[in-house]
């Protein structure tokens, strides 16, 4: 298992999802052209993929191969990344700068979707090697909204059968 090779195989994919997501940015909880993206970067994953109906949210579940530990319990770990932009202008001049005028990803929420689709295709390659299970959190909504409030009222937290035992999320910093 060389996940540093794995990962530079996804690259140029995961850097066309990103140029994808920044050039439509989407704010508030509709992000109907977000989830798309999403789900198809998730296709054929074998995950167990869910869409909000409240928001355009999506929880996929990877179920680990792997024996459970000594003890029988199956860990349950929830990563998380939010997907929504910003109601601001974009003043640069890049390739692929938004194209919805007054919108943009300028809080790096283009780069956190992306960076959980490459975590989702990352591990569900390797799910024969996991003792536990995983759930995805594709979160609209981060910025005044309240999506986690929304997808906790649907029922995230227990997408894999049992409450996460661990929840990570993290911030890109320019």
């Amino acid at each position: 298992m060389n996940l540093l090779a794995d990962a530079r195989s996804i690259a140029e994919d995961l850097t066309d999802l990103r140029h994808r997501l920044h050039r439509y940015p989407e704010v508030g909880l509709s992000l109907p052209r977000t989830q798309e993206a999403v789900l198809e970067g998730l296709d054929g994953l074998g995950l167990e993929v869910t869409t909000g109906a409240s928001c355009s949210s999506v929880v996929a579940v990877l179920r680990g191969e792997a024996r459970s530990t000594r003890t029988g319990h199956r860990p349950t770990v929830l990563l998380r990344a939010d997907m929504d932009a910003l109601p601001v202008e974009e003043d640069v001049d890049l390739p692929y700068r938004s194209q919805v005028d007054g919108h943009m990803h300028a809080c790096g929420h283009d780069l956190h979707t992306t960076m959980l689709v490459g975590a989702a295709r990352q591990l569900a390659d390797h799910r024969s090697a996991l003792p536990g299970d995983v759930v995805f959190m594709f979160q609209p909504g981060e910025e005044g909204y309240d999506g986690a409030r929304h997808m906790i009222d649907e029922g995230v937290l227990d997408a894999a059968g049992r409450r996460p035992d661990a929840a990570y999320a993290l911030h890109v910093l320019s």
